[in-house]
């Protein structure tokens, strides 16, 4: 039996790296893409000054970024030509020209972020960065905007709490009741990290008396805040979302998105629920992100009849053909399973879902044909997460090898796990800015050699002429937890620096954190063309400029890939997705701006 595992893990390593190589190569060599429906009867060519086009054609390994001056649009949605000179572009085409102001980059994905949920933040109550006093504040200002809400039919809600700011203690139900106005309120705001929700009185007087016990893989640190599995207990009582909201809190968000040079994200954890309202707004040509969805079922880690969207409409803004797993908490709220306790803590955290059936459930979707993307922040996690990964290759040696199978977060991973990752052929998925926010208590919570071995991995991942073949990894935010902007993960990714930071071009790092710093390359390559190959969509150009690929482009005023800017700084200037001008960053309500027309179907 070891043998047949050892065989069918060091095939599926191969098959993995020869997909991967092949997409180098396709991606290196610019290869026309096939379009997909018939050819635009319209074009418009776009033309920056010269060389001040990014296209992210070049070589995996490649350090000089390839760049054009003027590329074409169709109305197709798709890219046409693309001009290394002005002077190439054809004098029948010149009248035509849009002149781009600013540097041009393909289009920026998010790899891992919450669409739903950060329109849930937009609307509810802002707890980021806050003491208790300065919560009641915002709650109290919530209610006055929204007089109707409280009550047992639509609660307040929020996020981004963090006992971080109450002096290291985790909130209480009674500390929302401090002001009368609140007393009897129903009342539920989800921790920074969304792995924790600290509720009302009026929420506790829902779930009886005395409180139900936490389900194996939660806990109940005070009378009001449940984390993790215990968190069921409330949501057992919580109004659920109606699809009329999920529209509003999408509708919310990706506005939003789009302001920060968004023009895809991961979505990580669609709730059933979810994917009508996504496939309604694709289809009627009113999504205006492409979103790839990872289905989460009803009742988390079990195996649910969800059915495959893999590109529902030619203009490709919905995908779902990956399933979301957890496998852990978070680290900040104790909850990320480690193989040894924490430095603060006796606790080594919580598993969602014993490794036993973490196994067999990851088995079942990919005997599936689905990709399984598993949530996993501890050691202990990520070794059952590539445990189980290992037995569903072995178990299934007929599946397809080409599977993608990821690992969200990939936080802290024992020095003995981290090979695996390139042995099995799984792909990291990384939010940068995690490293940079979690840098002023991961030593406490870690200590100094758990955290220098085993945590925070981003550089050691890339491929690299000593070790090609490992995948590329994914980047993203994981918003509402952090803000959603790529330019800031880059900025933490190449610098290791929290991009709130204002310690001039600084901050305070030590080796560690300068030995997993990345090149600017790669990071753009992270939101860009690597968020592309985990998903299958290299085939439409995410992340690059190219011929028959998506024309989906963004404007920033600075070179990005110019060592001496800083990138917190940039700003986005324009947010194009399939042609479409969907934000523009000096004229912001001139929008939906572009060669297409809106249409309310596809």
């Amino acid at each position: 039996m070891k043998l047949t595992e050892d065989v069918g893990g060091v095939l599926f390593a191969v098959l993995a790296y020869l997909a991967w190589k092949a997409y180098a190569f396709y991606a290196s060599m610019a290869a026309p893409i096939l379009y997909f429906g018939p050819p635009g009867n319209r074009t418009a060519v776009y033309c920056a000054k010269e060389g001040q086009v990014y296209t992210g054609v070049e070589d995996e390994f490649a350090t000089v970024p390839a760049r054009a001056t003027c590329f074409q649009a169709t109305d197709n949605g798709t890219f046409a030509e693309i001009w290394q000179k002005r002077e190439d572009v054809p004098e029948q085409l010149i009248g035509d020209v849009v002149e781009l102001e600013g540097w041009v980059l393909p289009g920026l994905w998010d790899g891992h972020g919450h669409i739903v949920q950060y329109g849930m933040m937009e609307a509810g109550v802002k707890a980021y960065d806050k003491r208790r006093a300065a919560i009641i504040d915002a709650i109290l200002e919530h209610l006055h905007k929204y007089p109707s809400r409280g009550t047992r039919e639509n609660w307040i809600q929020g996020n981004g709490w963090d006992q971080a700011y109450f002096d290291g203690k985790m909130p209480t139900a009674g500390d929302l009741a401090v002001d009368a106005r609140l007393k009897d309120l129903y009342i539920a705001l989800f921790r920074v990290d969304v792995h924790c929700v600290w509720v009302s009185e009026a929420v506790l007087r829902l779930l009886g008396d005395p409180l139900p016990p936490s389900p194996p893989g939660g806990t109940i640190p005070t009378r009001g805040v449940f984390c993790d599995n215990a968190m069921d207990l409330v949501y057992e009582v919580m109004p659920e979302p109606t699809e009329e909201d999920v529209e509003t809190y999408l509708t919310t968000a990706i506005p939003e998105l789009h302001k920060v040079g968004l023009v895809g994200v991961m979505d990580a954890a669609t709730a059933r629920r979810e994917i009508p309202v996504y496939k309604r707004l694709a289809e009627t040509g009113r999504l205006g992100l492409r979103v790839y969805g990872m289905a989460e079922c009803g009742v988390r880690n079990t195996f649910c009849d969800v059915q495959k969207e893999e590109i529902i409409n030619r203009d490709g803004m919905f995908m779902l053909r990956a399933v979301k797993l957890f496998a852990d908490g978070a680290l900040g709220s104790w909850g990320a399973a480690l193989l040894e306790p924490y430095e603060d803590s006796p606790t080594k955290g919580t598993m969602l879902v014993n490794e036993t059936h973490l196994t067999k459930i990851t088995a079942e979707w990919y005997a599936a044909h689905w990709q399984i993307n598993i949530h996993a922040i501890g050691d202990r996690a990520n070794r059952a997460s590539l445990d189980a990964f290992e037995k569903a290759i072995s178990l299934h040696p007929g599946v397809s090898g080409d599977r993608r199978l990821r690992i969200e977060h990939a936080q802290i991973i024992h020095p003995s796990d981290q090979r695996r990752f390139q042995t099995l052929g799984i792909i990291p998925s990384i939010q940068p800015t995690h490293a940079t926010s979690d840098m002023a208590y991961a030593a406490i919570r870690l200590g100094d050699a758990r955290l220098r071995h085993s945590a925070y991995r981003m550089k050691s991942f890339f491929p690299s002429p000593d070790a090609p073949a490992k995948l590329p990894p994914i980047f993203g935010s994981d918003f509402p937890v952090e803000p959603p902007s790529p330019l800031a993960g880059m900025h933490a990714a190449v610098t290791r620096c929290d991009p709130k930071d204002t310690i001039g071009n600084g901050c305070n790092r030590d080796e560690l954190w300068d030995a997993e710093r990345v090149s600017r390359l790669q990071a753009l390559r992270g939101f860009g063309r690597n968020v592309g190959y985990g998903g299958w969509l290299e085939g439409f150009g995410v992340g690059r400029i190219v011929r028959g690929g998506w024309a989906d482009w963004v404007v920033v005023d600075k070179d990005v890939l110019d060592e001496g800017v800083e990138l917190r700084d940039v700003n986005v200037w324009g947010t194009y997705v399939g042609g479409e001008k969907r934000w523009d960053g000096r004229r912001e309500n001139e929008l939906f701006e572009g060669i297409r027309e809106q249409r309310d179907t596809i």
